[in-house]
């Protein structure tokens, strides 16, 4: 059986082409030494000390090699990350490996003891990190070699071990070895990487409780929180600015606004001294005329004519609108001569109907700061306009990927499928298009991949593409203990992926699951939230945990002024419950839909449930909702909310006033 082989060389100088790689082709030439048939080198990459880079390689190549060597990076020295880059990664440690690398070296050399030589599993990779020289990398890999055929097919027996390790009468093996064991000590052991059950066992086999703790709800969003980061910050042109992004710098303006002194309104500019009277029409202005600097200045009994927005000629100080005028003489074409600027109950006053240099915006002051959030009234992008510049510093808005799974699922929003009635045992999605427009209620960008099928290496395809361009991706269904539950799976065994929590202490939603993938393409992992799919917990977990994601990395905390960031995150207020009562589950705390509205007459908020019927399948109990009320945990003291009693409520829409 040929075995594929990843080499990975971590140098900085290296992969700058200031020094040549001789561990990497001294390794190759080890194993191809050892047995041509055996192992085919299928990955060779030279990589800087980055510890992103080298977790996010090694994480890939464990999706396609059985064995994996990583040379350099081990030593002592503040830039060798190689270990704390891939042990992170590892499912199953095998230290007694890594102390025959280090044993064997050290009958060799002294300073083996300066290596940090490290040995582990991932999913059904064997990994080695040994040191980066030539010398010392292959005498680490020659202590294994012999055991190293057998540690690869051990790492990949998905069904048991038993065969391998059989006495030689019984079935050939590789590699002799007298570690059998009798019938009745079979390996039990379910899951090969991390808590998930391994995709490759039969369902009998697989765990009947889910492996995850059911974690509080401020513990799951503090990890979300913490494992997600900041998108990019780019600079574009205001056209290509959308509504919901975050102003990442401030905008300083590059100019007086007006740039010189204009008339408020249409009129006459005068010599504010001067007073009603009659005045001879000098001439006329209008917004856009050309400069006026050294024009000569109005004198006393002279008026201009001036538009609104036209700059005041100099000399005077004054603007009288047109309306406190009349029209005393007109030449043969119908132009003013004279007007009489009427008396009226105020004096005409210096300054009066003329906005100053500077008056709307002053140059080099900050007009919008840095967390500033664009919104669909305009203002903000109206100051930006006028502002002088021409490009400005935003945080990009996410791109987020969205798939319902379920063989069962019908696609809705498949036009070229003819809308049927259903087959029996069949249900129409509604997550992918509730969650659709969420995310465009939130400014984000989205990637529609359509209903999915229960199968591993659909899903594992489907969203390792989608994440090549996305920052993150959004499922529903497939999360909890069915028989054909893949996400979780999926996600650590096909992805490499990390899940940071899969069940959370809530209702509905409990399922819940939240991972990270490592990128193919740079150093930011990409992130997954793999929701229920009754659609009202998909849609609760969705508000609870994915909303304030998305806030977070599109730099809804740059502005550093909220001390609870939870607050800025996911708002809540503390309203009058003034429905009928609820009992409390003895169990978890619950999140039923609510409508929270001002009362006006008595100065608070108040909120009541949008129906009495709120299951997780009834969608229907979605409807008007703009809150989530939080319900506690029932005791025999509390057993129940009454009308009254102030609750907890999660603003996830506009609450009416």
């Amino acid at each position: 059986m040929v075995v594929e082989v990843g080499i990975l060389t971590v140098s900085t100088q290296c992969s700058k082409g200031a020094a040549n790689d001789t561990s990497g082709p001294a390794l190759e030439a080890l194993l191809c030494q050892e047995d041509k048939q055996q192992w085919r080198i299928c990955e060779r990459k030279i990589v800087p000390d980055d510890k992103q880079q080298i977790s996010a390689i090694v994480s890939a190549w464990s999706l396609r090699c059985r064995l994996i060597i990583v040379s350099g990076g081990t030593g002592i020295s503040p830039s060798d990350v190689t270990i704390e880059a891939i042990e992170p990664l590892f499912t199953k440690r095998l230290p007694a490996l890594a102390t025959a690398m280090v044993v064997g070296s050290l009958t060799i050399t002294p300073f083996a003891a300066l290596s940090q030589v490290a040995a582990g599993v991932i999913g059904q990779t064997v990994v080695l990190a040994v040191p980066g020289s030539k010398k010392g990398s292959v005498e680490n890999v020659q202590q294994v070699l012999k055991v190293l055929p057998h540690a690869v097919d051990t790492a990949a027996a998905t069904e048991g071990t038993r065969h391998l390790h059989a006495p030689s009468g019984k079935v050939k093996s590789k590699v002799a070895c007298n570690c059998s064991r009798p019938e009745d000590q079979e390996d039990q052991n379910i899951g090969v990487h991390g808590l998930s059950n391994d995709l490759g066992i039969s369902v009998s086999r697989r765990a009947r409780r889910s492996p995850y703790p059911m974690i509080p709800v401020a513990k799951a969003l503090q990890l979300v929180l913490d494992h997600v980061k900041l998108l990019p910050i780019k600079r574009l042109l205001l056209n290509q600015i959308s509504y919901g992004q975050i102003l990442a710098e401030d905008v300083i303006a590059q100019e007086n606004v007006p740039g010189y002194p204009a008339s408020i309104m249409d009129g006459y500019a005068m010599i504010a001294a001067d007073g009603p009277g009659v005045f001879a029409v000098r001439s006329a202005l209008t917004a856009g005329s050309a400069n006026l600097e050294g024009s000569e200045m109005l004198k006393s009994g002279e008026v201009v004519r001036v538009a609104t927005g036209a700059p005041i000629p100099p000399g005077a100080d004054a603007v009288v609108m047109v309306e406190d005028t009349e029209l005393v003489t007109s030449d043969a074409n119908g132009e003013e001569q004279q007007v009489r600027i009427l008396a009226s109950k105020e004096p005409i006053v210096q300054g009066q109907n003329i906005r100053p240099i500077g008056h709307d915006l002053r140059a080099e002051t900050v007009v919008l700061r840095a967390g500033t959030q664009i919104s669909e009234i305009g203002g903000e992008i109206g100051t930006m306009a006028i502002s002088g510049n021409k490009e400005f510093a935003v945080y990009a808005m996410p791109r987020i990927a969205v798939m319902s799974t379920g063989d069962e699922v019908v696609d809705v929003l498949n036009t070229s499928q003819p809308h049927s009635s259903l087959a029996y045992g069949c249900i129409r999605d509604s997550n992918r298009p509730a969650l659709l427009a969420a995310l465009h209620a939130l400014g984000c960008q989205t990637m529609d991949l359509g209903v999915v099928r229960d199968d591993p290496d659909l899903l594992s395809h489907t969203i390792r593409s989608s994440l090549q361009s996305c920052d993150g991706l959004i499922s529903t269904g497939g999360v909890s203990m069915g028989e054909r539950d893949w996400l979780k799976p999926v996600v650590e065994q096909r992805l490499g992926g990390t899940i940071h929590f899969g069940r959370v202490a809530m209702k509905p939603s409990k399922p819940t699951t939240f991972a990270t993938v490592p990128s193919q393409s740079d150093s930011r992992d990409r992130f997954v939230f793999a929701l229920p799919g009754n659609p009202v917990s998909a849609l609760v977990a969705f508000h609870m945990f994915v909303a304030p994601a998305l806030r977070m990395i599109s730099g809804y905390l740059i502005d550093n002024t909220v001390a609870d960031v939870t607050s800025k995150l996911r708002p809540s207020v503390q309203a009058e419950f003034i429905d009928q009562s609820v009992q409390l589950d003895r169990v978890r705390p619950e999140y039923i839909r609510g409508v929270l509205a001002w009362d006006h007459e008595r100065k608070v908020w108040v909120v009541s449930m949008t129906d009495h019927k709120q299951q997780s399948s009834r969608i229907a109990s979605m409807q008007s909702a703009n809150a989530l009320i939080s319900l506690p945990i029932g005791t025999n003291e509390r057993p129940s909310i009454t009308t009254g009693e102030t609750v907890t409520v999660i603003v996830i829409g506009t609450p009416l006033i």
